[in-house]
């Protein structure tokens, strides 16, 4: 019973005790944040979530905390953009402070902590992710906005005892990591499209803190596309991952971070960015911070205005070419040992590059290379059609000097097109540093050698047959460093009787090697290299080639073939490029001054031979091998003389050959005929025995001649030419390519007679020789055939001797008839007239006895 007894009593203590207790602590709070919230219907959905979450315990132990709490409305939302996704803590997380923090706390791009902790992302593993406060721009009529992490504050500062309450109208997202980040802004597209390519962005995926100056679109733009081009190719990875450091600093650093004046901030790369706070306006080495603290969960963005390029990033022209696909180029001139060109930025060339689809390095060796890199800096308005550039190549063929390039300017209606070596350069001129580059639309190639060039211009082709009939074409295979004015064609042909005794025989084989090289000089004229005025050259063949420079035209040789208004060949194709020199093409053959062309010769070349043969006859061969005489000589064709119907041996005749041979020759000037010629000059046969000549056409193209005074009209035509050139001692041309001799020559420029130079006559007479298609001859009476002239001379003959045999017959008959009257003689009658005497005078008369 006893026992009982203090077993009440001790029960009634301690529940005394425990009374006090409870009476004697202070209160705990009756309303938390929890019961705020779920005292609202409209936040059933979020008390829900943190119910299957297990985040009702952790919120109601919290001494302070802030609840951004979303609606129902808000969850709806976020369902929709979520389709099938449940929500999970971090996010419930992430909207909850860890102090009680009411709106008139709250500012303008303020960073907020959450409980939402990523161990390391942000440096300190118990840091929590951060969002941030905005407030747009406030417009009269509207009512102030607060954002928090981009939703909106529906309601705000609903107190509990352990914290605040307000009500936004969306979900708030926790920031993802940085490569996640940048890919939700579509200013910072072609930064991600550029890093992700080149693998870069896993740097950024670390759970380790970064603040990335993130240049936007615009930014990289300012870059020019050849740069962004080399940047994203393998080849400038290096220089990119480079340059991507030197974007991003180790650590956190928001915009509440920075103090206001000059600081600096350490990048990946190495180099330091400096940093510049003044008025609100931020500044990343000169560059302008557009947009700062974008959030991410391990680390900050803030977009820059330019590329943050470090010193150690230097353009090149390799880089260049990089960006402008010429890659293979690139890789091909440094395997070939010369990155001379391209890898140093203080080198100075100009770079002509194929690209990558055009150029196929296999083909291509150090030479080719060379051709396609100019030293100095060539600028596009500079150049200048038909401008020779050197290249970087030298060559032995050159004997140690450097070949060059050719520009050219073509313009085609309102297109203008510029070339280098015929092929055509795309676009504008890139300029890098000291250097410039142009992209060509296809591989140079390398000048071909002498011969094959000139075999295969169809213009050169009687050139080339000269080469090759003499063997100069074999020598010309191995020459070094030489010039060739080339003939063309029609030069050749405009030589008439002179091209046809060059090209004759084994006789003018040496007269033909002597032409042939008289174009040939041992030494590289291109033609910016002549002066104004003449300059002698001296020729492979030995003698000295005059070369005349007038205006920027160009003349060769001292023009004295046709003693005429010109001045030698003017060059109608300048320095075509060859592997050992250059050719000029020029319109006229220059002949060597030590080269004699006789009349002779002439009439050889254009295979008169029956007219040979009467000058042979005739003995005056002399006049067609003498110097001392100007003669214009007239030779009929073979074809002629057989169409003269000549009687047989006619030629044989001495007499009859001289003065044939006289009638065709003009003695003591060189008759030129020219367009609109009409008039005579008297022939070596006589003063009385004149040709006449004309132009038939009136074009200065067909020429008849005939004798003046002939009956016939028949004129002969004129089907061939050529002037003998005779040939100057060494000291006879040294005087007169010195001294002259005084007559002003002139001819056509651009259409225009222009005086141009004080050239020299030739010191000896010469001679022309037109080969006509008639015999020319005294009278011709029958425009049929010549052939009459001398049938009619016979019958004539005939004729006449019929009619003195007539009348001497009739003199002598009738001086007969007179002696025997005078003696008495009476002749009888008949006797029909006797009878009829008879019947009218009855009686016969008598007749005296003889």
């Amino acid at each position: 019973m006893r026992t009982f007894c203090m077993s009440k009593v001790a029960r009634l203590f301690l529940l005394f005790v425990t009374y006090i207790f409870i009476v004697a602590m202070p209160s705990h709070a009756t309303k938390t944040v929890i019961d705020v919230i779920s005292s609202d219907p409209a936040f059933s959905r979020l008390i829900k979530e943190l119910q299957r979450l297990r985040l009702i315990v952790l919120i109601n132990k919290r001494e302070k905390c802030t609840f951004f709490a979303p609606t129902n409305a808000a969850f709806a939302k976020w369902d929709d953009e979520n389709k099938g996704k449940r929500m999970d803590k971090q996010t419930l997380m992430y909207h909850l402070l860890p102090d009680s923090t009411l709106t008139t706390d709250l500012k303008g791009d303020m960073l907020l902590e959450t409980l939402l902790v990523k161990e390391g992302f942000l440096g300190n593993h118990s840091e929590g992710q951060l969002i941030k406060v905005t407030k747009p721009s406030w417009r009269p009529g509207r009512k102030v906005r607060l954002l928090i992490g981009g939703a909106e504050l529906l309601e705000h500062d609903w107190a509990a005892d352990n914290g605040v309450v307000h009500v936004v109208d969306r979900l708030l997202t926790p920031p993802e990591i940085i490569t996640e980040t940048i890919q939700q802004y579509d200013e910072l597209s072609l930064l991600f499209n550029i890093v992700h390519t080149a693998r870069l962005d896993s740097l950024l995926q670390q759970h380790r803190p970064f603040t990335v100056f993130a240049p936007t679109t615009d930014a990289l733009k300012k870059l020019n596309d050849i740069e962004v081009q080399y940047l994203r190719h393998p080849q400038g990875r290096n220089d990119l991952e480079i340059t991507f450091h030197h974007h991003i600093h180790a650590g956190t650093l928001y915009k509440q971070d920075i103090k206001p004046g000059t600081s600096s901030v350490s990048t990946l790369e190495g180099q330091e960015l400096m940093i510049s706070l003044e008025s609100d306006k931020l500044l990343i080495d000169n560059a302008e911070v557009v947009r700062t603290d974008i959030l991410s969960s391990n680390g900050v963005i803030h977009m820059v205005s330019l590329p943050l390029l470090p010193s150690s990033l230097v353009w090149t022209p390799a880089k260049y070419l990089v960006g402008l696909n010429a890659t293979k180029f690139v890789d091909s001139l440094r395997d070939a040992g010369l990155s001379r060109y391209i890898d140093d930025p203080e080198a100075s060339y100009t770079i002509f590059a194929p690209q990558d689809d055009i150029f196929d390095p296999d083909t291509v060796l150090k030479d080719l290379l060379q051709y396609h890199v100019v030293p100095g800096k060539k600028l596009q308005p500079n150049f200048q059609d038909g401008q020779l550039l050197d290249t970087e190549l030298y060559t032995e063929f050159l004997n140690g000097k450097a070949q060059k390039s050719k520009i050219q300017i073509k313009q085609e209606n309102k297109r203008k097109t510029l070339l280098i070596d015929e092929v055509e350069i795309k676009g504008e001129p890139v300029q890098i540093g000291k250097s410039i580059i142009y992209l060509i639309s296809k591989t140079l190639e390398l000048p071909k050698s002498l011969v094959k060039t000139i075999k295969h211009d169809e213009s050169l082709a009687r050139y080339m047959d000269a080469l090759s009939l003499t063997g100069l074409d074999k020598r010309l295979s191995d020459a070094r460093g030489v010039t060739v004015f080339a003939p063309s064609t029609s030069a050749w042909e405009s030589l008439g009787l002179v091209k046809n005794y060059l090209l004759l025989n084994d006789s003018s084989f040496s007269a033909l090697e002597s032409v042939v090289r008289y174009a040939i000089v041992e030494d590289i004229r291109y033609t910016a290299g002549f002066k104004q005025g003449s300059t002698l050259l001296r020729t492979s063949e030995g003698s000295q080639l005059v070369v005349e420079k007038k205006s920027g035209t160009i003349y060769v040789g001292e023009g004295r073939l046709e003693r005429s208004e010109q001045v030698g060949g003017q060059v109608i194709a300048d320095d075509i490029l060859v592997k050992s020199g250059v050719i000029h093409k020029v319109s006229a053959v220059a002949l060597p001054p030590t080269l004699a062309i006789t009349l002779y010769n002439l009439l050889q070349g254009a295979g008169t031979n029956t007219f040979l043969g009467a000058f042979e006859t005739s003995n005056i061969t002399r006049i067609l091998t003498s110097w001392e005489q100007d003669f214009t000589i007239f030779a009929p064709t073979d074809e002629a003389f057989k169409k003269a119907g000549l009687l047989e041996g006619a030629l044989n005749d001495w007499d009859f050959a001289a003065r044939l041979v006289r009638l065709h020759v003009i003695p003591g000037k060189v008759l030129k005929l020219e367009e609109d010629i009409d008039y005579d000059e008297a022939s070596m046969l006589n003063s009385d025995s004149r040709l006449s000549f004309r132009d038939i056409h009136h074009d200065g193209k067909t020429f008849g001649v005939r004798v003046k005074g002939a009956r016939s009209s028949k004129e002969a035509r004129v089907v061939d030419a050529g002037y003998a050139h005779p040939a100057w001692s060494d000291e006879e041309y040294r005087k007169a390519g010195f001294s002259g001799y005084g007559i002003r020559q002139q001819f056509a420029v651009d259409g225009n007679k222009e005086n141009i130079v004080d050239s020299k006559t030739a010191p000896r007479s010469g001679g022309v020789v037109y080969v006509i298609d008639r015999v020319l001859l005294p009278g011709d009476p029958d425009p049929m055939s010549a052939a009459w002239f001398w049938i009619g001379v016979v019958v004539l003959a005939l004729l006449g001797t019929i009619v003195l045999c007539g009348l001497t017959i009739l003199s002598v008959h009738a001086l007969a008839t007179e002696i025997r009257q005078m003696e008495g003689y009476a002749p009888v009658a008949a006797a029909d007239e006797e009878a009829a005497a008879q019947n009218e005078g009855g009686a016969a008369v008598p007749v005296a006895d003889a």
